[in-house]
């Protein structure tokens, strides 16, 4: 019932967490930059500096929530079921892809005179962070459909009742 609960709490966490860094991507990408040519050169440098400061702290509390709520989902999932062959592959290249789009994230909203060019540059990277959350989402999907068939659990005191003990 407690391994249920939470479960349940890690993955709304990992997917409420998905949804504002992804839909805000999109929308920077989208809405925001395209809009921000209408306005004058101070004005679009005091907004952007204003969602600078507000948007860098969901890029560091949505990357703490998908490492934290991912690798959970993932020992989880690893420890509980049997799982396709491509599966380990996949999911490995999910990461990696998570990882790239936490840099380039972490990048624009950033102040490290070292990555000034990647923010200068901001229109370009930001349509490939969009790109690879995008495929990030259907890798996600795939591997959400993929065939599982749970693991039966062995006698007291086996290694699978001790793996079930850290999922906890």
């Amino acid at each position: 019932m407690i391994n249920d609960i939470l479960a349940l709490l890690f993955r709304w966490m990992h997917i409420l967490a998905a949804i504002a860094a992804v839909g805000g991507t999109i929308f920077i990408r989208l809405a925001l930059m395209p809009s921000l040519s209408v306005l004058a050169d101070d004005s679009r440098k005091a907004l952007h500096e204003a969602i600078r400061s507000r948007w860098s702290k969901m890029v560091v509390a949505g990357i703490a929530f998908l490492l934290v709520s991912g690798l959970y989902n993932f020992v989880v999932t690893w420890q509980t079921y049997n799982l396709p062959g491509y599966y380990a592959a996949l999911f490995g290249v999910k990461v990696v892809l998570a990882l790239t789009i936490f840099f380039i994230a972490s990048a624009l909203v950033g102040r490290s005179p070292a990555l000034e060019a990647i923010r200068r540059n901001a229109r370009f990277w930001v349509t490939l962070n969009m790109t690879l959350a995008i495929v990030l989402v259907c890798i996600s999907g795939v591997l959400r459909m993929a065939k599982k068939t749970e693991k039966h659990t062995k006698a007291p005191g086996t290694a699978v009742q001790a793996a079930n003990f850290w999922a906890c």
